[in-house]
């Protein structure tokens, strides 16, 4: 929290001075005094998280606009405005009252422009200038969003491979979350400690007497065969998209980066500022060809390799439509001791992402 210095002023009687300091409440009410104060890491990855849950949403919004089905673009608008709570909005207002202001009232804004007029029929086709000014509203709403993060996230946090991390760890969860919902899975995908119980055994899930069987101990995640149902539209589409294209591209285009140049990451490893690295360095880094000084770089190398392949299974058990027991083995016994094998995260990093 920044402290208020309180000039000297010579010329101003000791009653005036007097006057002011006891008047001070009443005349400066402390809603209108901002107390900024600088967010840890953990912080900042949460928010960078929500924006990212915001961006998937809007996403799916212009997607079931397309595909003209208005219900589901409703619910996705509803889920982007509500993502954000009033202490979330209060941090950015800290930095930037405009911002703040702008995001909460764009928000609504797509909400209410979204929501289906009592005199349309589902089975209507959408109008495409409807469809133009909604998809209008979504880009100035991820420009307000790009706004917020150069407000809220200090530039170092946001060139770390550390924070980053937490991102990806924190996105996950929210996959695990949205595809238990999905699915009407019984038991928190999100619990790890639900592993011990399900391994080995058939896990029973709501909705229609759905029964996904658990994937016993020492059993690949191929060759799988379920029949899971989706009991919530709204929550696959949702842990598709961020499984699809959220979590791989903050992968490909930030994280494997950081790691592959030495990011900034835990006991000090320097990091390579995203903005400026080359196109040489860039086509360098996509034939796998741009070298490093870091003695380790060909066991970060091994280590950003395999989790890569664990987010693609993850994707692809989501789009499978596999068991919930096999994403949630793939992401807490695969991806999670990944990240924190490459990046220092610690379990207590995790749990302060999750929610």
């Amino acid at each position: 929290m920044k402290s208020r210095k309180v000039s000297y002023m010579p010329y101003v009687g000791g009653f005036l001075l007097a006057v002011l300091v006891l008047a001070g409440p009443f005349l400066f009410p402390a809603s209108r005094v901002a107390h900024a104060h600088t967010f840890s890491t953990s912080e900042s990855a949460q928010f960078l998280s929500l924006v990212e849950q915001i961006r998937a949403e809007m996403g799916l919004v212009t997607l079931n606009l397309e595909n003209n089905n208005a219900t589901l673009a409703s619910e996705h608008a509803e889920r982007a405005a509500n993502i954000l709570s009033n202490s979330t909005l209060d941090e950015v207002r800290e930095r930037n009252n405009r911002v703040a202001d702008t995001l909460e009232s764009s928000l609504l804004q797509l909400k209410d422009s979204v929501t289906p007029s009592s005199n349309v029929t589902l089975q209507e086709q959408i109008p495409q200038d409807r469809i133009q000014s909604i998809s209008q509203t979504v880009q100035s709403l991820n420009d307000t969003l790009s706004e917020a993060v150069t407000v809220r996230v200090e530039s170092e946090q946001q060139n770390n491979a550390t924070t980053w991390a937490m991102v990806l760890a924190n996105l996950t969860n929210t996959i695990l979350s949205k595809y238990g919902n999905a699915t009407g899975a019984a038991f928190d995908l999100t619990d790890e400690t639900n592993l011990s119980g399900i391994e080995g055994e058939d896990a029973q899930v709501s909705g229609e007497g759905i029964n996904n069987s658990a994937m016993p101990e020492n059993r690949t995640t191929s060759n799988v065969t379920t029949s899971t149902i989706i009991v919530d539209e709204a929550a696959y589409q949702t842990a598709q998209y961020i499984a699809n294209n959220t979590v791989l591209q903050l992968f490909n285009n930030i994280l494997k980066l950081f790691t592959t140049t030495g990011a900034t990451g835990p006991n000090g490893t320097t990091a390579m500022n995203i903005d400026n690295i080359t196109t040489a360095q860039q086509q360098q880094l996509d034939n796998g060809t741009l070298s490093t000084s870091n003695d380790n770089s060909n066991n970060a190398t091994a280590g950003i390799d395999e989790l890569e392949k664990n987010l693609l299974q993850l994707r692809d058990n989501v789009n499978s439509k596999a068991s919930p027991n096999e994403a949630m083995t793939i992401a807490h016994l695969k991806i999670y001791p990944m990240l924190i094998q490459l990046y220092g995260l610690t379990p207590e990093n995790k749990e302060e992402e999750d929610h």
